[in-house]
């Protein structure tokens, strides 16, 4: 393990943040790149392993709503959930629909604080109620489209992508100590699983602001990782990133959707949009909410349907 002292011979000059919007593509390029690479292995034990790595990862909801999923093989376009996660609570909620005969992916990132007239509740608080299931449940109403599928990732997993990767440089933005571990403003070079879980603990008296900061700390880890997963490299060490995809990813795609997505829908990687649907303020029941407009919901449905046609 790296020593606490190696983080204070790091300059301390700071770079601009990076940026949320930038964040949400490079999510959707770990979920694809992280196809590719499985795929890119399935050969003798190594398939074996592939195949028991998303056996594990493979988890079924229960939920109200009907979606088909169609032909893989066949490159047809489909949406599905993507759920950034840490522990019980939900950080990053994208509606994703892939199109490899247009090479594109199409991107609508809805803000966790959304307020939800037909439940009551806000994105967030859906899922710690009701998990996967209710917020693909109140998505697939809200916005009049069939997602079929979903996938949920495990943020506080990141440090075993880092593990697999060799390391990373980050840009730390402010000083503190996480389980035994000091991280000073500039540079910091994680290399292993213990770094990043103390990396990634949310640390501070104040509970929003903390969460804030968390979330961008792993926001920095993220798109550090992506140009790891491009290199050559990855492929080697396939047997650590087969070992975070099983502990820390969670899908109702099946072995062998996995299969057909790495081989065939690769290609939307070089081509991807993003909608940022933007709430509004207003009251309810005496309380402050965001919800979305009629003409924010109308937007991201049509955004969806063209991105589906062929």
């Amino acid at each position: 393990m790296e020593s606490k002292s190696r983080h204070d011979k790091h300059g301390t000059r700071k770079k601009a943040k990076p940026k949320k919007k930038h964040t949400v593509l490079k999510i959707v390029g770990l979920i694809i790149l992280l196809f590719v690479v499985i795929t890119g292995v399935t050969v003798g034990k190594a398939y074996m392993d592939v195949k028991k790595a998303s056996d594990k990862s493979y988890q079924p909801i229960k939920r109200t709503t009907q979606a088909t999923l169609p032909s893989l093989k066949a490159k047809s376009p489909f949406s599905f959930l993507f759920l950034g996660v840490n522990g019980k609570s939900v950080n990053d909620i994208l509606v994703l629909t892939v199109n490899p005969k247009q090479n594109k992916t199409t991107v609508v990132s809805l803000n966790r604080d959304i307020y939800l007239t037909s439940e009551s509740t806000t994105l967030k608080e859906l899922y710690e109620q009701k998990g996967v299931a209710g917020e693909i449940d109140a998505l697939q109403k809200l916005l009049g489209t069939e997602i079929p599928k979903y996938m949920t990732f495990d943020m506080s997993g990141l440090g075993e992508f880092v593990s697999a990767a060799g390391g990373i440089k980050v840009q730390n933005e402010t000083h503190f100590i996480s389980n035994g571990f000091e991280f000073k403003p500039g540079t910091l070079t994680l290399t292993n699983e213990d770094e990043v879980k103390a990396y990634l603990t949310k640390v501070g008296d104040d509970d929003k602001k903390a969460e804030s900061m968390l979330i961008e700390r792993e926001q920095a880890v993220l798109i550090a990782i992506i140009p790891k997963l491009k290199s050559v490299n990855t492929v080697v060490k396939y047997p650590k990133f087969i070992s975070a995809f099983r502990d820390n990813i969670k899908t109702d795609f099946v072995f062998g959707n996995i299969k057909a997505l790495g081989l065939n829908y690769h290609s939307v990687l070089g081509n991807i949009t993003k909608e940022n649907l933007k709430p509004t303020k207003t009251t309810i029941d005496d309380a402050e909410q965001k919800i979305l407009s009629e003409e924010q919901v109308n937007k991201a449905h049509d955004r969806i349907q063209s991105a589906l046609s062929e």
